[in-house]
């Protein structure tokens, strides 16, 4: 017996197909994922490490795709912990600490390109 592959198309995400958009966003803000699969990268972001906060972004809505980490207005949701933020700090849940959203010492941050 013979199998057939359906017309079933899956769209993968690359840079040549996933929504690109140059914004002014905040100060010491690159770039940002949005869980709708676009990438917002700041207009005063360099042409020579754009493809860079695009890669950094990109990871970010892999772990969004996955449930590693979710997010809305009032917290960070990352491997089953809930990390609280508001005026563009995250605050740590187990020591209270603030940090500055997009901090290299947040979990998620960590590791990424």
């Amino acid at each position: 017996m013979a199998f057939k592959l359906g017309k079933e198309t899956r769209g993968f995400k690359n840079s040549s197909n996933t929504k690109i958009f140059k914004k002014k966003l905040g100060d010491g803000i690159m770039g940002e994922a949005n869980s709708d699969g676009s990438i917002y990268v700041d207009s005063r972001v360099p042409e020579s490490i754009v493809e860079h906060v695009v890669t950094h972004e990109t990871q970010h809505q892999t772990d969004m795709e996955i449930g590693k980490t979710t997010y809305d207005d009032h917290a960070i949701y990352h491997m089953g912990e809930v990390w609280p933020r508001g005026n563009g700090y995250i605050t740590d849940p187990h020591t209270g600490k603030k940090y500055a959203e997009g901090d290299k010492n947040l979990p998620w941050e960590n590791n990424k390109v």
